[in-house]
C-alpha cells in the first residue's frame, strides 16, 4: 500500500546510502540504529581469519621448516608473523595481535628468558604498524624492512640477555641474526601475500 512505510532494514539501507558512508561510518551507523551485532560480527571474522592464517603458518614452521637446516641455521618465521600483519592493521591492532602470538609461541617454544616472544613481538608489531602508516606502504618492500626490524630487535635481546650472563657473544650473535634474516626473506613474499588475502578479504570496501 502507499501509505504503508518501508520496513526498519529498508529504511536503514536508504539512509546509509543517501548518507553516502564510509565503512566504519557505515557499522557505527548500524550500531546506532540498534545492529552492535554487525560491528562484532565483522571483528570476529577478521581475526578469526588472521589467526587461522598464522596458526597454518605455526604449523607449517613446527611440522617441515623445523626439521631443515640452512647456513646453520633453522628458517625462523616467527618474527614475520608477528611484523607483517601488523604493516597491514597499523600499530594499534597489529600490537595486539603481536602480544596474543608472542603469548603463543612462549607456550610452544623454550626461551633464554620466560615470556621472551610476549615481550619482543608487540614492539614488533608496533614498529611495524608505525612503519606502514607513516612512511611506507603495505607490502612486499615494507614487509622486508619490518622483517630487519624484527630479526634486529630480536637478535639484539638476546645478545643483551648473553651479556648480562656475563658471556659477551655480540660478534657471534650479530652473525647469526644476519643468518637467519637471510633465510627467512624469501618467506616474507608468501607471508606477505597471505595477509594481504586476509587483509582485502576482510576490508572489502576499504
Amino acid at each position: 500500500m502507499a501509505g504503508t512505510p518501508p520496513p526498519p532494514l529498508f529504511r536503514l539501507s536508504r539512509d546509509k546510502h543517501r548518507a553516502g558512508l564510509s565503512r566504519d561510518a557505515e557499522v557505527s551507523f548500524f550500531c546506532r540504529k540498534g545492529f552492535p551485532m554487525i560491528a562484532r560480527n565483522e571483528t570476529i571474522f577478521k581475526w578469526s581469519l588472521y589467526a587461522a592464517a598464522t596458526a597454518l603458518c605455526l604449523l607449517v614452521q613446527g611440522s617441515l621448516l623445523q626439521r631443515l637446516v640452512f647456513w646453520g641455521v633453522i628458517p625462523f618465521l616467527y618474527p614475520l608473523l608477528a611484523a607483517i600483519p601488523a604493516t597491514f592493521e597499523g600499530p594499534l591492532a597489529g600490537t595486539i595481535f603481536s602480544l596474543f602470538l608472542g603469548l603463543v609461541c612462549d607456550l610452544l617454544l623454550p626461551g633464554p628468558v620466560p615470556c621472551l616472544y610476549t615481550l619482543l613481538f608487540p614492539l614488533t608489531g608496533l614498529c611495524a604498524g608505525l612503519l606502514s602508516q607513516s612512511w611506507l606502504p603495505a607490502g612486499f618492500f615494507c614487509s622486508c624492512i619490518s622483517a630487519a626490524a624484527a630479526f634486529l630487535l630480536h637478535g639484539a635481546f638476546r645478545c643483551l640477555i648473553l651479556w648480562m650472563r656475563g658471556t659477551a657473544a655480540w660478534e657471534a650473535g650479530a652473525l647469526l641474526t644476519l643468518h637467519e634474516f637471510c633465510i627467512a626473506v624469501p618467506f616474507v613474499i608468501p607471508l606477505t601475500l597471505l595477509y594481504r588475502f586476509v587483509f582485502r578479504r576482510t576490508h572489502l570496501d576499504d
